[in-house]
């Protein structure tokens, strides 16, 4: 066996190798060990980032679809808002119909019963008259009874008053057609205060009964003019002198003039029973009557107050007078169109 032959620096390089090996080998695997251990840390703190990544992600999806739905939500409330509010807008609007429909209704009802009430009147008002003109002209018609003059002349007159009394009835519910059909306001014009209630005064006396006194009060200065309807004016007057007329048993009717700056006030005064303070605005409906014995169709004050209205002016009942009963029509002065 050949021993090899090394020279003294190979044998020295081989000998500190063989020294050495061991101790490589030991830190060989000092340092594989703790690289196992960083990344065995690395790999825990990957895990603890990707637990911590997907709660994040659950919780951004979980808030996400939170706020999706709050906006939904919201929507869809304010939507229904909405449609309450629209709903409670038909509903409020029914309830508006109900009750214009129950006006309506009530009208309806009370229009029926005063037609009712208006057919029946104007059936006895008429019918009585022109019993009357009948059978008093089948009495004058009459061929063989002697009938004394004074007789004939009151049977004429009987017959005239109850053509007047037919002939007023007709014109009343003409001129209240006339009325509500016609809203045109009428010509005014410039006339004497005293000259009107003068004209009035002297075409209702003729018809003013010998039992009772008529008086004239003029408490105005004979210049005064007043721009107005003078027609309208006395078919007011003689409404409300016939009025005073038929109530007045006893005493007397007065007509009396008064004016401020810029009103004149004609007033009607009687003596009679009066109008209870409660009965103020009924006694100016259509076909009321105080008294139903008392003949007439209950239009003469309604008629009286739409004139008084048409030209501008009121009448209304004085409550505050006791001696009777007391009409104030106040029309102004000057009235510009």
């Amino acid at each position: 066996m050949k021993l090899l032959k090394v020279s003294a620096p190979v044998f020295l390089l081989l000998s500190f190798l063989l020294i050495s090996m061991p101790v490589w080998a030991d830190a060989v695997q000092v340092d594989s060990l703790a690289t196992l251990e960083e990344l065995r840390a690395q790999n825990e703190l990957l895990q603890q980032r990707s637990r911590f990544t997907t709660g994040g992600l659950a919780m951004i999806l979980t808030i996400t679809a939170m706020l999706v739905f709050l906006v939904i939500n919201n929507r869809w409330n304010h939507r229904l808002e909405i449609k309450n509010r629209q709903l409670e807008r038909e509903r409020n609007v029914v309830v508006a119909q109900n009750k214009q429909l129950a006006i309506e209704r009530d009208r309806a009802e009370q229009a029926l019963s005063v037609k009712t009430s208006f057919i029946q009147s104007m059936t006895h008002e008429i019918r009585t008259p022109l019993n009357a003109i009948s059978g008093f002209s089948q009495v004058l018609a009459t061929p063989g009874i002697d009938i004394p003059q004074e007789e004939r002349l009151d049977l004429s007159t009987r017959i005239q008053e109850n053509t007047r009394q037919l002939t007023t009835i007709l014109d009343d519910l003409i001129m209240i057609s006339d009325l509500e059909s016609n809203c045109m306001v009428p010509p005014l014009e410039d006339c004497p205060a005293a000259a009107i209630v003068g004209f009035a005064a002297d075409a209702f006396r003729p018809l003013f009964p010998a039992t009772l006194t008529f008086n004239i009060e003029n408490n105005v200065s004979e210049d005064l003019i007043v721009k107005t309807n003078p027609h309208m004016i006395n078919t007011i007057l003689q409404k409300l002198l016939s009025n005073a007329v038929k109530f007045t048993s006893q005493g007397s009717v007065t007509l009396r003039l008064n004016s401020t700056d810029d009103q004149l006030c004609i007033s009607v005064v009687d003596t009679g029973p009066g109008i209870p303070a409660d009965k103020k605005d009924f006694v100016f409906e259509r076909f009321s009557k105080l008294d139903n014995f008392v003949p007439g169709t209950g239009l003469g004050l309604s008629i009286a107050r739409m004139i008084a209205e048409r030209i501008h002016g009121t009448l209304d009942l004085d409550t505050s007078y006791v001696g009777g009963a007391k009409l104030d029509l106040v029309i102004p002065i000057h009235f510009d169109v």
